[in-house]
């Protein structure tokens, strides 16, 4: 096709990542970090290891990991604008430099996406030169002509990664569809169900839970995948097509007034699958094939079976 690829040099997160997660032992690598089958010091130690290069990775980089499939499946929904894309813009850079059209904004260009270590550590992430690639602006940049004009994709990356429902914040997420008009959102990160923390659920640690509830009642999702993930993350990237809206007006009579409601238009091959299983329950899905499981018929070799034979060949 002649796009270019992202390669070890260009994609740097994707391998230094996958070089922690096969250095990890091979209990830890087959059960998770949370099986009963890991003891509790070796966990705190392949946590710990986890948290300093994670800190490290997500400061250098960003908070999730892009691959191949990724850019492949966010090129086939460009031109993008991509709203809270850190000091680093790294997904905006690699698929600019994968040929898409894409252009990035940050509220804080020079300090947005980061995390900060707590004092008591006694450690500092690594300072990172700002990216000139990402310019300054938020949700509201949405709103202007050249923007809702231009046919972008919406394409948000951990938009809420530090948000705290308790603590009145505003959302980026959700102010971001206060001011998008455009039919395709591309979300990366935890969704509603997915993550494996008590304490974040059931929202994830990547979007608010106003943002998701908007979401999913304004568009509908049509593509959803893995992405690579730290041992505690359940990261996907989704992509979500606005929805047509359907009202059915049910006619009052003298005592009532008209009563609508509201449906969402969703053509059939835009409906994801239902039918879904973990591998413990797949072949739940399937029919039983009985016969399978049948006793088989043997051919008797009696002599009165043989007998029977030769007189029916004689009449």
């Amino acid at each position: 096709s002649g796009r270019p690829t992202l390669t070890r040099r260009g994609n740097p997160l994707l391998h230094e990542q996958r070089q922690f997660l096969d250095s990890l032992p091979k209990d830890v690598q087959e059960n998770g970090l949370f099986s009963s089958q890991i003891d509790a010091e070796q966990r705190a130690e392949v946590w710990g290891d986890q948290a300093e290069i994670g800190e490290e990775l997500v400061n250098k980089y960003a908070w999730a990991t892009p691959d191949e499939r990724a850019t492949r499946i966010i090129r086939h929904f460009s031109p993008i604008v991509e709203i809270g894309c850190g000091r680093n813009g790294y997904w905006s850079k690699l698929l600019k430099e994968s040929g898409v059209d894409v252009i990035a904004y940050d509220q804080s260009p020079s300090g947005g996406g980061q995390i900060t270590s707590k004092p008591s550590s006694g450690k500092r992430s690594k300072a990172i030169k700002s990216s000139n690639f990402v310019r300054k602006g938020g949700p509201k940049i949405l709103a202007k002509e050249s923007i809702r004009n231009s046919g972008r994709s919406l394409f948000l990356c951990y938009p809420d990664e530090s948000f705290d429902d308790e603590d009145k914040q505003t959302s980026l997420g959700a102010s971001c569809l206060e001011y998008f008009e455009g039919d395709h959102i591309i979300h990366v990160g935890e969704l509603y169900g997915d993550t494996l923390s008590l304490e974040q659920a059931p929202w994830g640690r990547s979007s608010s839970a106003l943002f998701q509830q908007r979401l999913s009642s304004e568009f509908h999702c049509i593509l959803k995948v893995r992405l690579q993930n730290y041992l505690h993350v359940r990261d996907t990237l989704s992509v979500w097509k606005r929805s047509k809206r359907c009202t059915m007006v049910f006619e009052g009579d003298d005592d009532s007034s008209d009563e609508e409601l509201d449906y969402r238009d969703i053509p059939l091959d835009e409906l994801l699958p239902v039918d879904l299983a973990a591998p413990c329950a797949m072949h739940l899905l399937h029919p039983v094939d009985d016969s399978a499981n049948a006793p088989k018929k043997h051919k008797s070799s009696s002599n009165t079976d043989q007998y029977t034979k030769k007189k029916k060949r004689k009449n």
